[in-house]
């Protein structure tokens, strides 16, 4: 067939174009063209786009393009995937060709050559906004409705560099036929060629306002001034010093950034991990490559100074509420850039994250939890789901959890699920749409092993809610420490009963307590047995005499320390292999003895770990941390195919 197909067709109003459904198993898309303004011509102009469909068909590549892919395999280069799908101009990293704004300084690159005969494209990655302001634009002559959001970016994006070349753009709500559920679910499991072969995704997060200018300004310089190891220490001691070092205002309007709707919109997870470090982020007229937001972002997720002070502080100064998304936000993009650098060193990305990340972020449609990142997970798993917009929520769920079993030979995804209380879904299958509570154990991706080798033995009975598995009981539940839910108040503690020790030694106690804090096996580090026992040393630290302006000093005054100090001192009395909880603590502590950055680190981890978890002992002196909602008595069980016990509780049913 021919590359190009042009569109001649009626536009129903308000909505999409009549169009012949495309082929999901076909090679062709459908892709705008955006006619430029000149630099003379009012910014008010209507916008004017072209649709056609196209072919991405290798036998469509340019001659250029095709010596190229032919020069590397007669060099006897390995088939690699990214240079068969990005053609880069020699010199010059995939990205640098478009062009970057730093706050008003044009730098002028090179464009690469278009790989296809009809030319090239890029992906758009961006938010709807609001469904009910719609703005009017003209594809092939006819007029269409979009959000006022995807308007203003198209009025950003005709007068690019790109554009004026006339590069065509592949945006969702144009290029897709929303109104048909069958061509929908079709192109959903064609996000990942669509965006893999897009010669780059591009972001728009919306307009510049509310001091965005200055908010990019600081996050370029947090990105490459701040970002090493020592970088958060460097930070705060800096602000210590002088709180309005970065100008007054400033981290005010980074809040505004980071608190944008862009970052809660599902579909980001994937559109934004399947490019790379040099993805073009545009807010209005400037441009900033993702990496630097990547950056920027990871060293505002490492403190909690800079959100809980300076931001905070700011804010009440303009009489402007504390949004929480912050942190959601923040730990969205964290969860993005370790999928992007899985995708480009070909990792397998594990099913838990997914779970986790997408209970974080917000779709219009709940279905879309599972269809949203389907380029994202193993593709075993992923040829197992065909999306269909038809099926209940509660059955994609459910057929998502089983392929996830089918496919993998593991029952890890039951690690993951909430109480079913009050809900119609089985309590083996994760809900995705829930907002994170804490409940589900969300450690490190490979996970300790507890069943060695074991794969998961399962059967389910057709239009059943019943999972059956095979494992064994290990243990029960006995004391329960303070909740997390209660501010740490020691009145919430379940008292130990037993008396049993089986580490044998005060010292495999103590670590094991310890390591239970910051669920060691979420992050192994060669440093972890030195310094993340440190934790145990932070009520001694907090009573200790240490030199002003240090920062040592500047991180036990941190809000992350002091939530430290308060949790153990809620579990002080509580008891773990006939000791109570403060008998391990360090009873005196030298400030050469504690790597600052390790501690930090241990700090952050014991939060995140704590968030809706208590600490708890079992009838065989055992000591751990699982979810509040657990009860004394409870099952601690191991399941053939799970890398983790599970807590099980006998139905009322």
């Amino acid at each position: 067939m021919p590359s190009v197909a042009i569109y001649e067709f009626e536009f129903t109003k308000p909505g999409l174009p009549e169009k012949t459904p495309l082929d999901s198993e076909g090679d062709d898309i459908r892709l705008i063209t955006i006619v430029p303004i000149a630099p003379d011509v009012p910014k008010t102009e209507p916008i004017e786009c072209f649709l056609s469909e196209y072919c991405l068909n290798d036998e469509h590549f340019t001659a250029a393009y095709r010596r190229y892919l032919g020069d590397a395999a007669a060099s006897g280069a390995p088939d690699d995937p990214e240079r068969r799908l990005h053609r880069r101009t020699s010199g010059h990293a995939l990205g640098n060709w478009i062009q970057i704004s730093r706050f008003g300084d044009q730098v002028e690159t090179n464009e690469p050559e278009c790989r296809y005969e009809w030319g090239d494209y890029l992906a758009l990655s961006y938010t709807w906004g609001d469904p009910s302001d719609l703005r009017e634009i003209t594809v092939n002559g006819q007029p269409l409705l979009v959000t006022e959001n995807l308007e203003a970016c198209l009025r950003v994006l005709r007068s690019k560099k790109y554009t004026q070349h006339g590069w065509r753009f592949w945006i969702d709500a144009i290029c897709i036929n929303q109104k048909d559920i069958v061509e929908r679910a079709g192109q959903v499991k064609r996000m990942r060629e669509i965006y893999t072969r897009a010669w780059t995704p591009i972001i728009w997060i919306g307009e510049e306002e509310n001091g965005s200018r200055e908010a990019l300004d600081l996050i370029v310089t947090l990105a490459s001034e701040y970002a090493s190891r020592d970088g958060v220490e460097k930070l705060t001691s800096t602000l210590h010093r002088n709180a309005e070092y970065f100008g007054v205002g400033r981290w005010r309007a980074l809040n505004n950034i980071v608190c944008r709707r862009y970052w809660r919109r599902l579909w980001i997870l994937q559109e934004v991990a399947l490019g790379r470090y040099t993805t073009p982020v545009l807010c209005g007229e400037k441009t900033l490559c993702w990496g630097q937001f990547a950056r920027a972002f990871g060293v505002l997720k490492k403190t909690d100074e800079v959100i809980n002070i300076y931001i905070t502080n700011e804010l009440k100064e303009a009489s402007l509420p504390f949004d929480p998304v912050i942190w959601t936000n923040l730990g969205t993009v964290q969860e993005i850039q370790f999928h992007q650098d899985s995708h480009l060193n070909d990792k397998r990305i594990h099913t838990f994250r997914l779970i986790n990340v997408s209970r974080s972020v917000l779709s219009t449609d709940p279905r879309d939890k599972v269809y949203g990142l389907l380029s994202l997970m193993d593709e075993s798993i992923a040829a197992l789901i065909k999306p269909d917009y038809t099926d209940s929520v509660e059955n994609v769920y459910r057929s998502f959890a089983l392929a996830t079993i089918r496919a993998t030979g593991s029952l890890d995804v039951v690690r993951h699920c909430v109480s079913t209380e009050g809900s119609d879904s089985p309590s083996w299958v994760p809900s995705l749409a829930a907002e994170p509570t804490g409940d589900a154990f969300t450690l490190r991706d490979d996970s300790f092993t507890t069943n060695g080798l074991s794969s998961a033995s399962i059967s389910t009975m057709s239009n059943s809610d019943l999972l059956s598995c095979r494992g064994f009981i290990a243990d029960r539940i006995d004391g329960l420490g303070c909740m997390w839910s209660r501010n740490w108040d020691p009145g919430s503690v379940l008292q130990t009963q037993s008396t049993l020790d089986p580490y044998g030694t005060f010292e495999a106690a103590q670590e094991a307590i310890w390591k239970s804090l910051v669920a060691c096996h979420a992050n192994p580090t060669e440093y972890l047995e030195a310094d993340y026992g440190s934790l145990l040393a932070t009520p001694a630290l907090a009573k200790a005499d240490l030199p002003e302006q240090t920062p040592l000093k500047d991180l036990v005054a941190s809000f992350i320390f002091d939530w430290c100090v308060q949790y153990l001192a809620g579990d002080a009395e509580f008891r773990v292999g006939g000791r109570r909880l403060k008998d391990y603590w360090w009873k005196e502590v030298l400030p050469e003895q504690i790597d600052v950055v390790h501690l930090r680190d241990a700090l952050m981890q014991r939060d995140r770990i704590n968030l809706s978890r208590r600490l708890f002992t079992t009838n065989m002196g055992y000591v751990g941390m699982a979810p509040e909602r657990v009860e004394r008595g409870d099952a601690v069980a191991v399941l053939f195919g799970c890398s983790m016990p599970i807590v099980l509780r006998q139905s009322k049913d």
